[in-house]
Formats: structure tokens, sequence, C-alpha cells
């Protein structure tokens, strides 16, 4: 695992990828760009060959994109609902 950034009141993103997927790396891509805009974001990437623990990819789907423990993309990613959840996530109430 690839831990990126490591301030302890960060949010903790999780991108589970699988060798040889390109929506994976594509994936993975947009959020390293993502980074610029949410410097507060802390992204681990695990690769799913390497981690047997943390095949919480249901079905070994992949990208699987887990933020703070919970599921938020399973197979797609949308850039635009990621930047919106996560300003209101960093926003003060956050998001449920």
């Amino acid at each position: 695992m690839e831990n990126i950034n490591t301030d302890s009141n960060q949010i903790k993103v999780e991108i589970i990828v699988r060798d040889g997927c390109n929506y994976s790396y594509h994936t993975l891509k947009s959020l390293l760009q993502s980074r610029e805009q949410f410097p507060d974001m802390i992204l681990s990437v695990v690769d799913i060959a390497d981690s047997a623990e943390n095949r919480q990819t249901i079905g070994g789907i992949t990208p699987s994109i887990w933020v703070n423990n919970k599921l938020w993309f399973l197979g797609s990613f949308s850039v635009e609902t990621f930047h919106s959840r996560l300003s209101l996530l960093s926003s003060p109430g956050g998001l449920d």
C-alpha cells in the first residue's frame, strides 16, 4: 500500500486497482489530479493482487474507491461526483 499524505485530520481515500486494468489507471490519474483541489486528501493505492486483506471490492471489480472506509465507487468513477461529495465532506456538518 502506498500512502501519499499523512496528516491525521485528512480524508482517507483508497483506490483498489488490478494490474492491467486501464480503467483503474485512468481513475488513479484522476484521483492524483484531485489532490490539487483537495490537498487534505490522503490517497492510498492497493493492488488487489498484492493485498488479500484489501479484497473488499465486491467480486474483484476494479477500480473500487473507498472514502473514510465507505464504498463510494465500484467499477465506475465520476470525477464530478467525487469532487462534489468531497466538497460536502470537507464542509461544516460534513456528509453523512
